[in-house]
């Protein structure tokens, strides 16, 4: 089966854009196949959830925080999915983001419990949900780092990665401009006022 191109461009925008919501280093995003991913995002937030698991298990005080970093995790690991079906429902199928859905599993055997079926549903059902909304918010910004990922297949080095996503985020005619960051938040802040 041939690669639609345009459906991996928009599952890893959709990774990178959460990814870099969350404040995330993205070190690499390309839609070149490698193995059985057709793309990927590299980013250095990649949580050991051994490491997490211990800390949850250990550390009564810092759980709160440890179990965000794990729903965090798993947001960006939801991202890719959520962004390829808002693009085209019908591209998303079971055989596809194998290891996006590993990673939720993992994350789920550790907030809910590998046993808890209801509570594993139910935390699922939230992180799908919050996936959603985030990648509804910054819909633009994926379109538009898509698009470029067509264009160039692999961005790559942290500064590169975002100041594409920092592009990615204008309108179209204000795009591969070297803006300022006074510019770029003026040109955002009055998209945010048209938009409202």
């Amino acid at each position: 089966m041939a690669i639609d191109r345009e459906v991996v461009a928009h599952h890893e925008a959709g990774h990178a854009v959460v990814a870099k919501f969350f404040q995330v280093t993205i070190d690499r995003i390309t839609i070149v196949a490698d193995g059985d991913a057709a793309g990927h995002v590299i980013h250095s937030y990649g949580c050991n959830i051994d490491e997490l698991k211990n800390a949850l298990d250990n550390d009564a005080e810092e759980a709160p925080m440890w179990q965000w970093v794990l729903e965090r995790e798993a947001i960006i690991a939801l991202a890719g999915g959520s962004a390829q079906r808002r693009f085209r429902p019908d591209s998303v199928d079971e055989e596809g983001g194998g290891g996006d859905r590993l990673q939720v599993h993992h994350v789920l055997d550790y907030l809910a419990g590998e046993e808890d079926q209801e509570l594993r549903d139910a935390w699922e059902h939230v992180l799908l949900i919050r996936t959603k909304r985030l990648v509804d918010e910054n819909w633009a910004t994926i379109e538009g780092l898509a698009s470029l990922l067509l264009k160039n297949s692999t961005i790559e080095g942290v500064e590169n990665v975002k100041e594409a996503i920092a592009d990615a985020s204008l309108p179209e005619e204000h795009r591969g401009k070297k803006l300022s960051f006074s510019e770029r938040l003026a040109i955002l802040t009055q998209r945010r006022g048209n938009a409202s």
